[in-house]
Parts: C-alpha cells; structure tokens; sequence
C-alpha cells in the first residue's frame, strides 16, 4: 500500500541522559547525508519561521491581534467614558469640594483597574477551560503563565490608554 511505501516526514532521536548531543547529530547527519538533523531548538525556530513567515498564517495572527486590541481599547474608553460622564456631577461635586485634579485622575484610573481586572479575571477562567479541554485533542491550546501574565499587563495597559479619553473629559 502507499502508507507502507511512504517516508517519513519526521524522526524523533532521543539520546540517554548523558550523551553528547552533538556528536549523536553529527553521527545521524553523516548516516543520512540526504536528510536534514536538527536539534529541538532548531526545529522549533524553524516551525515558527514557517508558520509566522510563509504561510501567512503569521500575519493574520498578527491582524488579528492587533484588532483585537484596537476594540478593546474602543470598548474600554466607551465603557470608562460612559461611567466617568454618568457621574460627572460627583466628580464635579468633588471639585468644588476641593478635590485635586490627581485625586479624580486617581479615581478614574483605578476603576479602569478594577475593569481590567475583573475583564482579566474573567477570560483567564474561561481560557484555562479551554486550555484543559483541549489537553487531550491533537492540537491543544497551551496557556504559559508568561503569556498569561503578559496578557494582565496588555490588558492593563489598554484600560489605562483607554481612560485617558476620560480624564480629558
């Protein structure tokens, strides 16, 4: 049949703890001059390159990114600038009670905070579901704590971007 007679796209070498992987790769390389030897970084690196750089999956991951964060920017500052013109006559109340232009910055900069938390906090569970329902599937969706937190500062900084606008106000 053709699946008997097909070569393989890929082999995986593991080495025992201990060995020089180099050598190991030199040795594979010289047994298949034909063949490509790569190292698990390299084969990584190479994986990213092709999926980010040649088959335009990368820059529609980028696009979409990017939008993404240019409407959660626009949902935030109308959300914050909603709330901050709902209650413009307290913090005008604030005002003629002698409150300092920092001090209402601070107010409104804390409920994009609290915003950016609660939004976070909320896709966060429902990502780490996701996540662990698809551990078992044959194209699982990975959550590295650093991209999680990276995500907490992304989301952070939106919210503060966004309520700017307000601060205007």
């Amino acid at each position: 049949s053709d699946l008997q007679s097909a070569k393989p796209t890929y082999l995986l070498a593991s080495v025992t703890p201990g060995a020089d992987v180099d050598v190991v790769r030199r040795a594979i390389a010289a047994r298949l001059p034909n063949e490509q030897v790569l190292r698990t970084e390299e084969f990584r690196w190479r994986s990213i390159d092709y999926w980010m750089n040649q088959t335009g999956a990368g820059l529609a991951l980028i696009a979409g990114a990017f939008l993404g964060l240019i409407v959660g920017i626009v949902v935030v500052a109308q959300t914050i600038y909603a709330a901050t013109v709902d209650h413009i006559r307290e913090f005008g109340t604030l005002k003629a009670m002698g409150a300092s232009n920092s001090r209402i910055y601070t107010v409104i900069l804390t409920q994009a905070a609290l915003s950016a938390v609660m939004g976070y906090a909320l896709a966060i569970v429902i990502a780490e579901f996701i996540s662990r329902g698809s551990a078992t599937s044959s194209a699982s969706i990975l959550l590295p704590p650093d991209i999680a937190a990276g995500t907490l500062l992304l989301t952070l900084g939106m919210c503060f971007a966004a309520s700017f606008l307000s601060i205007r106000k």
